[in-house]
C-alpha cells in the first residue's frame, strides 16, 4: 500500500480543526438547557448548605440550597467517593445521562435526573442535591432550565464588593429560598 495523498491528508486535517473549531465555538441555542459546574459548597446563617454552580459558558452562579446529608453526598462525589450507586446502576445496565434542575418553590429546587439503558430513557424526580451528587460521581452533566438560571442566577458583578450584612440589607430574600 503507497503513502497517502498529500491532499488527502491535508483534506482529513482540515476537517479535524473544522470539527474542533466549531466544538469550540458552540453556540448554545435559545431556550436550550444551560450546562452548570461545582464551584464551592458553603455554610450560611444558621448551619444552611449551599451548593454554588456556575454556568459553564457564561458568568451567573446558581445557588442552590442542600440539606447537610446532600452536602456530603456532593462532597464525597467530588472527593471521587461514594461510588456504590453509580456502580449498581452500571450493574443493571444503566447510566445517568443527565441531572437537570427544573424550577425554585418555597421548598428548595425540583430537579429529575435522566437515566439510559440502551434506546430508552427514564426521567427520575429527585431533590436537587441528590441529583447533582449522582451526576458528580457518574461525570454526567448538570444542566439548569433556563428561565430558573434568568430568574435565581446571580451575576458575578452583583457580588463584588458586597458583604453579607450589605447584601441583606440590599435585597430582602435572595432568588433561591431566602437565604
Amino acid at each position: 500500500m503507497g503513502e497517502p495523498r498529500t491532499s488527502f491528508v491535508a483534506l482529513v486535517l482540515a476537517a479535524c480543526a473544522a470539527g474542533a473549531l466549531c466544538g469550540a465555538l458552540r453556540l448554545v441555542a435559545p431556550g436550550a438547557p444551560a450546562e452548570l459546574a461545582v464551584l464551592e459548597l458553603v455554610h450560611v446563617r444558621g448551619g444552611q448548605m449551599v451548593l454554588v454552580l456556575e454556568e459553564k459558558h457564561g458568568e451567573r452562579l446558581l445557588p442552590v440550597p442542600v440539606s447537610r446529608g446532600e452536602a456530603e453526598q456532593i462532597d464525597s462525589a467530588r472527593g471521587g467517593r461514594g461510588k456504590l450507586l453509580p456502580a449498581a446502576l452500571a450493574a443493571l445496565g444503566g447510566r445517568v445521562l443527565s441531572a437537570s434542575l427544573d424550577e425554585a418553590s418555597g421548598s428548595g429546587v425540583s430537579a429529575h435526573l435522566t437515566l439510559g439503558s440502551g434506546s430508552q430513557k427514564v426521567r427520575v424526580d429527585a431533590r436537587a442535591g441528590e441529583a447533582i451528587a449522582l451526576a458528580l460521581a457518574t461525570g454526567a452533566p448538570i444542566v439548569v432550565d433556563p428561565s430558573l438560571l434568568e430568574a435565581a442566577g446571580v451575576h458575578p458583578d452583583e457580588l463584588r464588593g458586597k458583604t453579607t450584612r450589605t447584601l441583606r440589607r440590599a435585597e430582602a430574600e435572595a432568588p433561591v429560598l431566602g437565604i
